[in-house]
């Protein structure tokens, strides 16, 4: 590896990080420390790190809400998201987490009543359609169809796709802005007090966190209603004491998962969309871009799930020995370690980026769907499977086979071992490490008959989860509102 030195502009930005004063801070450190890490440069990443999480307590400590969540969302965007699992998260949030916690406390207030527990306000970041709100829609579409008398708002507090207003529109969901009174923009902070009174004229009972967990320490620290939840569907670095339950993934047969030392309640996630037929000519249409004996595989997934290096040289290593596979990938944007890595095993030419498409067309197209791991991929993965199209997983807690299988197996994900045979077995077919990984992964590619009989084991295991919706969105029910179905 070439010494920082030898990369001008890095190392002159870095040189200069001890005279950045003020705003400086948070306009140039953010990016300079993710530079640096993906780059290699751990120990000067880690300063910026540093600077950064100095500067959100300081802004704590003043009272200044603004500036400790723009400082949040800076460093979990630039330092947390590159690494995609759970001890990192946690290591990460664990840092400022107890800052945002006492500023929340100082800005809460004695709550007015709402007795109505019918009353439910899912809290969003952006309201974007992603993997976390298709599991909102299909959950509340499923309250609906039992004729549970929920009352749903759903509110946002950054982005909002229009998109997503649409799903809102076609539901008849009201819908709560993060803009002021007059549509104007507003300061995140100010947007979560605004917010808080928005929930109280509502009369809401019941607010569920259903986002990353950055701002949720601060938000849910003011009390914005009686009963609070926080729905994780991804990572669990934030536990509080202003939450009432909080919620993670986990097979039907469990209760009850741990993570960090904090018990939170394991509750099945609907991960099946309503069916969705991909057009055989558009289908074709994306097929024809790639040679007639090329095997497809792919993930369709954020572009930080990939951020992975174990994934990456599994991916490296399974192009480099078969010339006729290509790697079809997904997000918003290319992340610099990605490529680099696609680079250094010369398969580049082999590996397409497509940016943000239709999954549902692309699950229906590929041959293989490779899920990333360590954190793995929840709707696009069952829609591969719905599809026809073989998926392999990986052994760990925060795939598909570490939400959907594990507690079948009464075994947590990453310890008791289970047997390459077992494994091999189970209704998603399962690796056990990366190197077993890249075995079945050359066997499916290899092995058509393999792979046939692996899709149809997963197409009937999606038909089960589909038809399981009703019992997983009446156990969330129950959860959530505290109120018997």
């Amino acid at each position: 590896m070439q010494p920082l030195s030898f990369y001008n502009d890095l190392y002159s930005d870095y040189m200069a990080l001890k005279t950045l004063k003020g705003v400086d801070i948070l306009y140039k450190v953010p990016d300079l420390g993710r530079r640096l890490k993906l780059a290699g440069f751990e120990r000067e990443s880690s300063e910026c790190f540093e600077i950064m999480v100095r500067t959100l307590t300081s802004f704590a400590s003043q009272g200044n809400a603004h500036g400790a969540i723009i400082c949040e969302n800076l460093i979990y965007n630039s330092f947390v998201k590159t690494t995609e699992t759970e001890e990192h998260y946690a290591a990460c949030f664990a840092r400022w987490t107890p800052a945002l916690i006492a500023l929340g406390r100082g800005h809460c207030r004695p709550l007015k009543p709402r007795p109505d527990k019918h009353r439910i306000c899912f809290v969003l970041q952006a309201a974007v359609l992603l993997g976390h709100t298709q599991v909102m829609f299909t959950t509340i579409d499923a309250w609906r169809a039992m004729g549970l008398k929920a009352k749903i708002v759903v509110a946002a507090l950054g982005v909002v796709d229009p998109a997503f207003l649409v799903e809102l529109e076609r539901r008849e969901i009201p819908f709560i802005p993060p803009t002021g009174s007059n549509g104007e923009e507003i300061p995140i902070g100010q947007s979560v007090l605004l917010l808080r009174d928005r929930l109280e004229a509502r009369g809401i009972h019941t607010v569920v966190w259903a986002s990353s967990p950055s701002l949720a320490s601060y938000a849910l620290s003011l009390q914005l209603a009686p009963r609070q939840i926080l729905w994780s569907v991804k990572f669990h670095p934030v536990f509080l004491d202003s939450v009432d339950v909080h919620i993670c993934g986990g097979h039907e047969s469990e209760t009850s998962r741990s993570y960090h030392g904090h018990s939170w309640t394991a509750s099945p996630f609907p991960l099946t969309l309503d069916a969705k037929v991909a057009a055989a000519s558009d289908v074709a249409a994306v097929r024809s871009k790639f040679p007639e004996d090329a095997v497809l595989c792919g993930a369709l997934a954020r572009e930080e799930k990939f951020n992975s290096p174990a994934y990456l040289m599994m991916l490296g290593s399974l192009l480099s020995r078969n010339p006729k596979v290509h790697f079809i990938w997904t997000g918003r944007s290319q992340p610099e370690h990605v490529t680099a890595t696609f680079k250094t095993f010369g398969i580049a030419e082999r590996c397409h980026f497509v940016g943000w498409v239709d999954t549902n067309l692309y699950a229906a197209a590929l041959d293989i769907f490779l899920e990333t791991f360590p954190f793995g991929c929840g709707i696009t993965g069952f829609q591969a499977m719905s599809h026809g199209t073989a998926l392999l997983s990986m052994r760990g807690q925060d795939t598909l086979y570490g939400l959907q299988l594990a507690g079948a197996s009464r075994s947590h994900p990453s310890e008791t071992p289970i047997s390459h045979a077992t494994l091999e077995s189970l209704d998603i077919l399962t690796a056990a490490d990366p190197a077993h990984y890249l075995d079945l992964s050359q066997r499916l590619i290899d092995d058509t008959n393999f792979r046939k009989s692996c899709s149809d084991r997963q197409r009937a295991y999606v038909a089960r989860e589909r038809a399981a919706v009703p019992t997983y969105a009446k156990r969330l029910w129950t959860t959530i509102t505290g109120l018997p179905v």
